[in-house]
């Protein structure tokens, strides 16, 4: 098999990252799941766009040609990063930032110069936060401000289009799937609740988080009489929204370590619901298990999935996560929530920035596409549904 080739064109442009899980989910008639993972890491796909023109556009029209479908050496664009000294030719180790990046011991670098043509490919032996040791010495010299990318094994996705903008210029969207497993470490945070981790982000409020109490409903409608709607489940599976955006490639890591814990639609989280679904009117005393709300409806109903888990966040930064046992109608404007442990210390009415129900969620989808704006920032959209799994 022949060896990778470097791609070295558009590194610039849009650039994506997508991360695709694989989850086999069977629902049963009253809404609870099994839910299986049926790979062990995700398929990768990375793309960016560029424009190549002159000798840069043939060269890699060339390669295209010749290489199509065979493997290519990848580079992480979002990871890059530069040579802080220079680097002699047949040098064993390379100074270079490597935290919250796709840097491993066995994986290789990618160095490229001034031009596509420019480029070198090394092998990493090992990897401190400050650089890395080499397999095999570098074959040629190097000066500092050198790109450096940590690289990945692809296949081309599709074949790029190439459109003529000019004779001598292409614009041009390039996908690559790894063609190797891409690890990641798995982590969704120190936050628990109930054995399982809390989603804890705070949202992009350029975009709104939204709610729907989406029903599994199934119409029968023969066009004569009136339709027959059967509610399934006879309760709702919330769906949850929300952006997030990262500013930094250690929050970055962190998403992925979260997105890498959340296995697509596998592994359940609690989400809030980001709005102040409970207003507190009275303070709390140290150790108390009631809390006095703004009249609301919620004792009105029976207490289900979604509607009994409570994040209260104070205006201090502390979060107490709490179980509805019991909601009561004091007045017409109070109801009296009864909570399944104390709350302490306590805290005045005054002291609370909000209150919002937890909903036991899993996500809604298996991929995840994240879009680097630059290092360290990228965004992404989340959707989470509403679990019936009696949790």
């Amino acid at each position: 098999m022949s060896a990778p080739i470097p791609w070295t064109f558009g590194t610039g442009g849009d650039v994506t990252e997508q991360l695709q899980f694989a989850t086999d989910v069977q629902t049963a008639s009253h809404g609870a799941e099994q839910r299986r993972g049926l790979r062990v890491a995700p398929r990768v796909v990375l793309g960016f766009d560029g424009l190549d023109e002159a000798d840069s556009r043939r060269h890699m029209e060339n390669l295209l040609a010749a290489n199509g479908s065979g493997r290519w050496q990848v580079p992480w664009v979002a990871d890059g990063g530069a040579l802080w000294t220079d680097l002699a030719a047949g040098a064993t180790a390379i100074a270079v930032d490597t935290r919250w990046r796709h840097y491993r011991a066995g994986g290789q670098a990618l160095l490229i110069g001034r031009t596509p043509r420019e480029s070198e490919i090394v092998t990493i032996d090992s990897l401190a936060d400050n650089g890395l040791m080499l397999a095999a010495p570098t074959a040629q010299a190097w000066p500092a401000g050198t790109q450096i990318f940590p690289a990945v094994v692809c296949r081309l996705d599709e074949q790029p289009l190439l459109p003529r903008f000019t004779s001598d210029a292409v614009p041009y969207s390039v996908q690559f799937l790894a063609d190797e497993p891409v690890d990641w470490p798995a982590y969704a945070g120190s936050a628990t609740y109930r054995g399982l981790p809390v989603f804890e982000w705070e949202p992009d409020w350029t975009e709104d988080p939204g709610a729907q109490y989406a029903r599994d409903v199934v119409t029968s409608d023969n066009e004569t009489a009136l339709p027959h709607v059967a509610d399934l489940v006879g309760a709702p599976r919330v769906l949850l929204t929300q952006a997030l955006t990262t500013e930094s490639l250690q929050r970055a890591a962190a998403l992925r370590s979260l997105l890498y814990a959340l296995d697509g639609r596998r592994c359940p989280i609690w989400v809030p619901g980001q709005a102040h679904d409970l207003v507190a009117v009275a303070g709390v005393p140290n150790g108390a298990v009631a809390l006095d709300v703004r009249w609301s409806g919620l004792s009105q109903f029976p207490l289900t999935e979604g509607r009994r888990d409570i994040r209260i966040q104070l205006r201090n930064g502390t979060v107490h996560y709490r179980r509805v046992t019991n909601a009561v109608q004091l007045s017409d404007s109070i109801e009296r929530l009864t909570l399944d442990d104390g709350l302490s210390p306590g805290f005045a009415a005054s002291d609370v920035a909000m209150v919002s129900f937890l909903v036991p969620c899993r996500q809604e989808a298996d991929v995840n596409m994240l879009r680097w704006w630059a290092s360290g920032v990228l965004s992404t959209q989340l959707t989470f549904r509403g679990l019936r799994d009696g949790l």
